[in-house]
């Protein structure tokens, strides 16, 4: 029964390759970046330049946060495995352009193909991977099959899977679980999730919770430099950023700092939206708000009177935590379901949130626990300026959620670690 469904699965896969490049095709009328390098989405990936290397390890994250999330381990990786190429690979425009930013030429890049045994085909014979490692909830059900034929080794790090997708996921069950059985191991970042995973037919002798590599935050000499830079911009005003807003929150966004300013009048907002095509529509909203702003795109510095610094280029969030007085991480007052609330902490900042943080449950519940961060119980704009004025207002109030939050990340890193181990029993490391 399970085959069969595999090849139905992977038959509508091939019959439904045309739509899905005519869908990206689609895309790239607004966001450019999804026409082009159609040949890797195809599986036409270009080879490694390196024929020193004996071997080849591919590890993937869909897009932007995930890939800056598995930055450490990536790099962990390229020390330990010299004799390997490491390519890693993503799925989206945003994704890649991290990748190029974190790592360069240090690292053999393409796009994971369309999940088409025709595409993974031609994907895994050009690449030839002794492991691929996917991170979180990416279940690619011809690619994993494909490739656990080819005795190629597959690890699951830092998985996550809420109870909601435990429910999709068990309507096609007959499809999901043989692929979980696949994996050589599978990383949870809490108990939680690994029951999740061991719900939906994952080997219990092969799950194991390892942590949430988010906690292993690091500052590489780039962001720092950065920070310095932008930190000269500011004469000592009071920052409040907005990381990764989505446009079903951000009039709520503007609303509210409309409200702040009348306590706060020399406060600048600095907005980081989450998506590049959407840059034009928000100087839109900027001009129909009548707010003073620049774009860190035409490399306009703030000026006294500047309001709003729109962040409209990619991988910068990071560095401009760096430089706020107040965060709120955004993604969590619409249909999103948040982003990474641990950002913020590696710079000992204050932090709030909207109330839909699906996507980070855990991680919210336990920066909650250690009085870490603020969360909001609704979606009024109202409630949103009353928690940024107040902690504009209260240095005091500031450093400590600030300092909560970091001595939480610090405490619970690690996890980065337990991946590595769990690749060098499938992949052994050289002498």
């Amino acid at each position: 029964m399970t085959r069969a469904i595999l090849a139905v699965y992977q038959l509508l896969s091939i019959l439904l390759l045309p739509f899905i490049v005519i869908g990206l095709l689609v895309r790239a009328r607004t966001q450019a970046a999804y026409g082009k390098r159609l040949g890797e989405r195809l599986g036409f990936c270009p080879k490694p330049r390196n024929k020193d290397k004996s071997g080849n390890l591919v590890i993937h994250g869909a897009s932007l946060g995930e890939i800056t999330a598995l930055k450490p381990f990536i790099e962990q990786v390229m020390q330990q495995y010299t004799h390997y190429t490491v390519t890693v690979t993503s799925f989206t425009p945003a994704g890649s352009s991290q990748i190029k930013k974190l790592f360069g030429q240090h690292v053999h890049h393409t796009y994971l193909p369309i999940d088409s045994p025709l595409c993974n085909g031609f994907f895994l014979n050009r690449l030839k991977p002794d492991a691929i490692i996917f991170m979180e909830t990416e279940l690619w059900p011809s690619l994993i099959q494909q490739a656990r034929k080819r005795n190629i080794q597959l690890l699951l790090i830092n998985a996550r899977l809420s109870k909601k997708s435990v429910l999709n996921y068990q309507k096609i069950h007959l499809l999901i679980t043989p692929v979980l059985q696949c994996f050589n191991a599978i990383l949870a970042q809490s108990d939680e999730n690994k029951t999740h995973f061991l719900q939906l037919g994952a080997n219990p002798n092969t799950t194991y919770t390892a942590g949430n590599l988010k906690y292993d935050l690091q500052l590489n000499d780039t962001t720092k430099t950065l920070i310095t830079t932008l930190t000269k911009t500011l004469d000592n005003r009071p920052v409040w950023v907005v990381g990764s807003s989505h446009q079903d929150e951000e009039t709520l966004i503007f609303t509210a700092f409309k409200k702040i300013l009348i306590e706060h009048p020399n406060t600048l907002l600095v907005l980081a939206p989450r998506h590049a095509e959407r840059y034009s529509l928000i100087i839109e909203q900027l001009q129909e708000h009548a707010f003073k702003f620049v774009q860190r795109s035409r490399a306009q510095a703030p000026s006294h009177d500047t309001q709003v610094w729109l962040v409209d280029t990619i991988g910068e969030l990071l560095a401009f935590y760096g430089i706020a007085s107040v965060c709120t991480v955004a993604g969590s007052f619409g249909a999103t379901g948040g982003h990474n609330p641990l950002e913020p902490a590696l710079f000992h900042k204050a932090t709030t949130l909207g109330p839909n943080m699906q996507n980070a449950a855990e991680l919210t519940q336990q920066l909650l626990a250690a009085h870490a961060i603020i969360q909001q119980p609704n979606n009024n704009a109202q409630t949103l300026a009353d928690n940024i004025t107040q902690l504009l207002s209260s240095h005091e109030k500031r450093e400590q959620l600030g300092a909560n939050a970091y001595a939480l990340l610090q405490q619970n890193q690690g996890a980065t670690k337990k991946a590595l181990e769990a690749l060098n029993k499938v992949v052994p490391l050289r002498p």
